[in-house]
């Protein structure tokens, strides 16, 4: 199951946006062509700069190289802009004090507005350094579920920023690495820097310890960790003060969590960090089909008279495009209102308040589409039907689908994990008398990476075998409701 990630507040002020308003309506020209610019580098610098696709090992590493240099040039400018909004963030919120004091109501919603621009561009700026964090796992949810923990912090400050930066930087001269400062994502709560390493493969989180007594401290814990050596531990912490070994043993537990959440990545099994529970990634037998070129088809028949265009995938998954506001309201509330439709409606901007869910800059649209999404000039709405999903998988396996009981659904929201609901009830999933959750994991591939819902249910069909399978094998008791998530 998957517990609900609360998104990180880079501020106190709230992000209120509604699906159907553009999110352009809350930044100045100035910072939306920095974010167009910004989506280019992050997305698709490389490809500019590779008119063939690579076909052996060294115009492989040059293609790496290239998008590198692109997604370096990115996170030196979300750096600097990061910098300067926060001492903007930090004069905003003073202002909202200051007005408050002197009863000037007028003075104090003008404040208010400032700090929730600061906030939304801040926002912005993180989600698209998260295009590099997608790219570089290829968009696993397991993995990065792996990297995000329940209640974990963020330490977004201009001094973090500025010594993470230091140490990226000094690494990012090898062309081959790609070092990115954690603290700026949305999601990591994992190390100071992750660094991808196309030069050996694979990735790795480094902690960055200022002081010699920090550095020796971390390195003692890290060796306690890596080592298993109890006699090393109890030795250490007799010679330490009791201050020292208090902070010796959070450092210890730091590492033990980030060498549990590597071996889970690499592993595909280990322990989930936010529920303790035994974690296994199943892998995908097919590539999951995309239906980005549907919203790109839609956008194409747009014109001058034409303000929308809709289309349905896989009878659950209702999509609108639109030129105009009034059209995206009036047109896709009406539409979901014919189809009785009662799940949520989505935009695509959404992704900037989610940081669980694919960034805009990782989705499969190409560039000039992404800049005019982010304008607010086109809206994509989205709706998917998890009754219409229901229904259309237990066409295909009767029974597979249904919605667990009033006990079992409050069950599940006691324990904090957020699943797929109709009417109040959550969609559980059933073979051979075992039954799992179908965590809201789903939702967000369906609707922010255009996923298929019938295929992830297909795969969801094959892997519960397997793990039934391997259960009776081991001649262990079967998993209960509540053991499954799509994330």
């Amino acid at each position: 199951m998957t517990k609900a990630p609360k998104p990180t507040s880079e501020s106190s002020v709230e992000l209120e946006f509604k699906p159907f308003l553009r999110l352009g309506k809350y930044l100045s020209d100035d910072f939306i062509r920095i974010a167009e610019e910004l989506l280019f580098l992050v997305g698709h610098f490389g490809l500019s700069h590779t008119p063939t696709a690579p076909s052996n090992e060294e115009e492989w590493r040059h293609f790496f190289c290239r998008v590198h240099e692109g997604w370096k040039l990115a996170q030196t400018k979300i750096a600097n802009l990061l910098i300067d909004a926060l001492g903007r963030d930090v004069t905003a919120r003073a202002n909202i004090k200051e007005q408050h004091r002197s009863r000037n109501k007028a003075g104090q919603l003008e404040a208010k507005r400032e700090a929730q621009r600061i906030a939304i561009e801040i926002r912005v700026l993180r989600r698209m350094l998260d295009v590099i964090l997608w790219t570089i796992v290829s968009g696993e949810h397991a993995t990065l579920r792996r990297l995000f923990v329940v209640d974990g912090a963020h330490s977004l400050s201009a001094k973090n920023i500025s010594e993470g930066m230091s140490v990226a930087d000094s690494i990012n001269a090898e062309p081959l690495l790609m070092a990115v400062c954690t603290d700026m994502l949305s999601l990591v709560h994992v190390g100071d820097l992750l660094v991808s390493d196309r030069l050996r493969g694979g990735i790795s989180f480094i902690e960055l310890k200022a002081g010699a007594k920090n550095l020796e401290i971390s390195e003692a814990a890290q060796f306690a960790v890596q080592s298993g050596c109890q006699k090393f531990d109890d030795l250490t912490r007799a010679e330490m003060s009791v201050k020292d070994a208090k902070h010796y043993e959070r450092v210890k537990r730091q590492a033990e969590r980030n060498k549990q959440i590597i071996e889970t990545i690499v592993n595909e099994v280990g322990i989930d960090q936010n529920t303790g529970a035994n974690v296994r990634v199943s892998s995908v037998a097919s590539p999951m089909l995309n239906w980005a070129q549907q919203i790109v088809d839609c956008y194409e028949q747009l014109g001058p008279t034409k303000k929308w265009a809709i289309t349905t995938v896989d009878e659950c998954v209702y999509v609108g495009v639109y030129s105009d506001q009034r059209s995206a309201f009036v047109g896709f509330s009406s539409w979901m209102k014919v189809m009785k439709c009662t799940s949520r409606i989505y935009n695509l901007t959404d992704s900037f308040k989610m940081p669980w869910a694919r960034p805009l800059g990782a989705m499969m649209l190409p560039l000039e589409l992404q800049k005019l999404i982010m304008r607010g000039e086109i809206l994509v709405m989205i709706c998917f039907d998890v009754a219409a999903m229901i229904e259309a998988v237990n066409e295909w396996q009767p029974g597979f689908l249904s919605l667990a009981t009033a006990r079992e659904t409050a069950d599940a929201r006691r324990g904090g994990y957020e699943s797929l609901e109709v009417g109040g009830r959550i969609v559980k999933a059933t073979r051979d008398s075992h039954s799992w959750h179908i965590g809201a994991g789903l939702r967000d591939r369906v609707v922010f990476d255009q996923q298929s819902p019938l295929q992830f249910m297909e795969h969801q069909w094959e892997s519960m075998a397997n793990e039934l399978a391997d259960i009776a094998a081991a001649s262990v008791p079967g998993p209960n409701i509540g053991d499954r998530s799509p994330r």
